[in-house]
């Protein structure tokens, strides 16, 4: 009887402290905030001191953005890289809640969603970019930005990560 006891406390207890995990681990994970993405976001982006960072626009509807992420943030990962991976959601805004809950999202060091005309803010980013997602942008620390519509080239990626 006390055996049977103890093993019911105890399972009580672990799925209380399953429910407390669950529920603070998320807010840890996620980003702290998401930033509105505005005419001038870009260029602070480029001008910004946390240079090197690849940067990725993604909407939520697009099929290959979360694993163009996964793979970004696991290729910077293994190769031990201080290059911060930025996130933006073209379609995101109104929809903060449901970004912050998203697996994808969370590996992300900033996170944005356009916030004015979309074609207009591309036109800031690129000129030549005619909206297709997951757009990757590899930003040097010193030097222009270099784009890629769709997976960026697993050797432009080795190349930009190489310290």
């Amino acid at each position: 009887m006390f055996c049977q006891f103890s093993l019911e406390r105890r399972a009580r207890l672990m799925v209380l402290l399953g429910g407390v995990l669950a529920a603070v681990v998320p807010a840890f994970a996620a980003p702290r905030a998401i930033l509105p993405f505005i005419a001038d976001t870009w260029n602070e982006l480029a001008r910004s001191p946390s240079r090197p960072m690849v940067v990725v626009f993604s909407t939520t509807d697009c099929a290959h953005c979360p694993k163009v992420i996964d793979d970004l943030a696991e290729a910077m990962r293994k190769a031990r890289s201080s290059t911060r991976l930025v996130v933006v959601v073209m379609d995101g805004a109104g929809q903060e809640d449901a970004l912050r809950k998203d697996r994808h999202y969370r590996k992300a060091n900033a996170l944005y969603v356009f916030d004015g005309d979309a074609m207009a803010l591309r036109f800031k980013v690129n000129p030549d970019w005619r909206g297709l997602t997951p757009y990757v942008a590899f930003v040097p620390a010193a030097g222009a930005a270099r784009f890629h519509a769709g997976p960026p080239p697993s050797d432009a990626l080795r190349t930009f990560l190489r310290p």
